[in-house]
């Protein structure tokens, strides 16, 4: 367990294997004990809540803070600037294209023409106009992605009774 510690004396914060190297010459318990780091001085952080974030936003490291006699970490939700906005656009569009891609790759035996054809293909798929018209929309995403696609839902297969 990584673990974070505050040095009472300074309010250093750092990772435990840190504290550890400001006592060369002590050889502490794994895992050490309250009691231990307290002797020394020093006490445990603990995991603060973390924070949402909206999708043009990002969370930093804040200072830790003490409630009721225990120290936390916390954090900073902070906007995005036009810079990282314009790269965050760029990612998402990206990820829109790979998810139209492979729409189009798990859809693609809909467009074989003998699969709603009765007289090769029993059961035979009926709806095949909805699954045409849904990859000619996932195509132009493909095609011309952007970061606020809307995918279209996908049609629910439907088979013949034969």
């Amino acid at each position: 367990i990584i673990m974070l510690v505050r040095v009472r004396d300074t309010g250093a914060v750092m990772y435990l294997p840190q504290w550890e190297q400001m006592f060369p010459e002590t050889s502490f318990p794994n895992p050490i004990p309250v009691e231990t780091l307290n002797e020394f001085g020093a006490d445990v952080v603990f995991d603060g809540p973390y924070p949402d974030c909206g999708t043009y936003q990002y969370v930093i490291n804040g200072p830790v803070v003490e409630v009721d006699g225990q120290w936390f970490t916390s954090f900073e939700v902070i906007d995005m600037d036009a810079e990282q906005i314009a790269a965050k656009n760029a990612e998402l569009a990206d990820q829109n294209k790979q998810k139209a891609v492979q729409i189009l790759n798990d859809t693609d035996w809909t467009a074989i023409a003998s699969i709603a054809d009765p007289t090769e293909s029993n059961p035979y798929l009926t709806n095949r106009p909805e699954f045409l018209s849904y990859r000619s929309t996932v195509r132009q995403i493909a095609i011309n992605p952007t970061f606020d696609a809307v995918f279209p839902t996908a049609p629910t297969e439907q088979w013949s009774n034969v």
